[in-house]
């Protein structure tokens, strides 16, 4: 393996599609070379609504990043959410052909198969596999199993599928949008390799993404990915209740939440700004709010999206022990005092983070919104090494698969 992948990741997102081209080391240190961001028109709740929207956004958010980095890359990774996505733990088991009972890389990829083997219903795909721990022989809690002895590998390892006609629509819009062969990571996976060290994966600790149409949840103890969640709200239910509320247009009511919106009704009555002037349109008179009023709604929503955060953490046997509490990532995480609401529904500490050791144009990674375009870049990476995805370079020529891509990538761009 080189010392680094060079990758194009896109994050495909209801509020926004985003792009970079970036290098990932082997000591998962992020160097952003290009990067590239659009409005997303043609995508809700993580399904495609409209496919030449779509390959719009995708192509202008690619272009973006590419004319920015001047480079080439060896794999396209691409984040996608909704909740058609689901995700169980399975199980998979060998037994060592190697004469020598020395377990390699290709035993590794055929326990993880095995594992994959996991009855699906008709109408769905994997894909994605998180190796958790492997089992050799009777030796558990194993997690590189390669170069040592044994006549028996299992491997318990977190499957996530997603509805094989979404999937083939998402994929048919990447191809209208230059995109060929695209790697699908689970939006909250990436976004947890973006802002969590191991040392958070290890004692427990549940990401939650807060987008624009969903809110996407990965929990972890003890360093495995336990489980999954997507729920069908996210920051704009807060604006489409602003609108309401003020009786104001929804791209107005945007426009309050961005730059005047707290979480917290506390907050608001800390400060003496409370003056909000709403611009009229088509000739209607200028409208004046209180900030506090403004708090009021958004608090309200915010308490519902995480009553709903809570319901789903609560789901998993671990959230009870969750010592490293909750990590919010995703635009609506930047609304201030967003987690002191959520310790309040949640009960536990809840923090917001930026993507970490991720260096070069870091103008406008370093933001809770890019967690998980950051993320894929990284999260390609370990999936590479531990097995979990299939890489175009398995089964056909890598370097055909580049120079597929790399055509594709000039012609359009």
């Amino acid at each position: 393996m080189d010392d680094f992948k060079r990758v194009l990741a896109i994050d495909l997102g209801s509020g926004k599609v985003a792009a970079i081209v970036a290098e990932v080391g082997l000591n998962k240190e992020v160097r952003v070379l290009g990067v590239g961001r659009t409005r997303s028109t043609g995508i809700r709740n993580g399904r495609i609504v409209n496919i030449e929207k779509t390959a719009l956004s995708v192509k202008e958010a690619a272009q973006q990043a590419y004319q920015m980095a001047k480079s080439e890359f060896d794999s396209v990774v691409v984040g996608i959410t909704g909740e058609h996505i689901k995700g169980a733990t399975s199980r998979g088991l060998i037994a060592i052909s190697n004469p020598h009972l020395e377990i390699t890389e290709d035993d590794v990829s055929r326990v993880i198969s095995q594992a994959k083997t996991i009855s699906i219903p008709m109408g769905r795909e994997v894909i994605y596999v998180h190796p958790n721990s492997y089992t050799i022989d009777d030796q558990k809690g194993i997690k590189e199993p390669v170069g040592m002895i044994g006549m028996r590998l299992e491997v318990e390892a977190y499957i996530v599928t997603a509805q094989s006609t979404v999937i083939m629509n998402i994929k048919r819009a990447l191809s209208k949008g230059g995109i060929e062969n695209p790697i699908l990571m689970f939006q909250p996976i990436a976004a947890s390799a973006a802002v969590l060290k191991q040392q958070d994966m290890d004692q427990g600790v549940a990401l939650v993404d807060i987008g624009k149409d969903t809110t996407d949840i990965a929990v972890w103890y003890d360093g495995d990915l336990v489980h999954t969640a997507v729920i069908p709200l996210g920051g704009q239910l807060i604006t489409n209740d602003i609108a309401i509320g003020l009786k104001i247009p929804v791209d107005k009511a945007e426009e309050v939440k961005l730059e005047h919106g707290v979480a917290s009704v506390a907050l608001a009555e800390e400060t003496d700004d409370d003056n909000i002037q709403v611009d009229g349109i088509y000739g209607q008179r200028v409208k004046f709010f209180s900030r506090k009023d403004v708090a009021y709604i958004i608090e309200a929503r915010v308490m519902e999206i995480f009553e709903f955060v809570r319901e789903k953490l609560e789901q998993s046997d671990r959230f009870s022990k969750l010592v490293g509490g909750v990590v919010l990532v995703g635009g609506t995480s930047n609304l201030p005092g967003i987690e002191y609401v959520a310790e309040e529904v949640l009960s536990l500490p809840v923090f917001v983070r930026k993507p970490y050791d991720v260096t070069g144009v870091i103008d406008p990674i370093m933001d809770p919104a890019y967690a998980v375009a950051a993320g894929l870049p990284r999260l390609a990476l370990i999936a590479e090494t531990k097995g979990g995805i299939e890489t175009p370079d398995r089964g056909r020529s890598f370097k055909e698969f580049i120079r597929n891509v790399w055509q594709i990538i000039k012609e359009n761009f």
